[in-house]
């Protein structure tokens, strides 16, 4: 299960900004909680059959495949829908600003996530989907 703790970092921020941000309906919200929910839970159970079906040694080369590429789609699934959410957070901040330095700061913000989102993809794909 510690394998799984890379994933609580990317669940509480998005579900945070889904909860705190007034822009979203109702409606969005409960289908995004719900969304990554059901994929935390779908990832987490088809990573464990995966490794139960290779799991005396040797591991063959087949369950590093199957691994990276369960890893690899469920990394697009998860960073796909957040950074849309991203861009319409960032697009409705810059819509509703007026002063240029304001805008300057939330494109700011906005490169931030996008570094900080790469670094987690890389680390997830490091942890998760890693292949020798």
């Amino acid at each position: 299960m510690s394998d799984y703790i890379l994933l609580i970092p990317l669940l509480v921020g998005v579900i945070a900004v889904l909860h705190r941000s007034k822009i979203f309906p109702n409606i969005v919200r409960y289908i995004g909680y719900g969304y990554f929910f059901v994929l935390t839970l779908v990832f987490i159970i088809v990573r464990e059959r995966i490794s139960s079906l290779y799991e005396h040694p040797p591991i063959p080369d087949m369950y590093w495949e199957k691994n990276s590429n369960w890893a690899d789609i469920a990394l697009l699934l998860y960073l796909l829908p957040t950074v849309v959410i991203f861009l319409i957070l960032c697009f409705f901040w810059m819509k509703r600003e007026q002063e240029l330095k304001e805008k300057i700061l939330i494109f700011l913000f906005f490169v931030v996530v996008l570094v900080m989102l790469f670094v987690y993809a890389f680390f997830f794909s490091m942890t998760l989907g890693y292949r020798p």
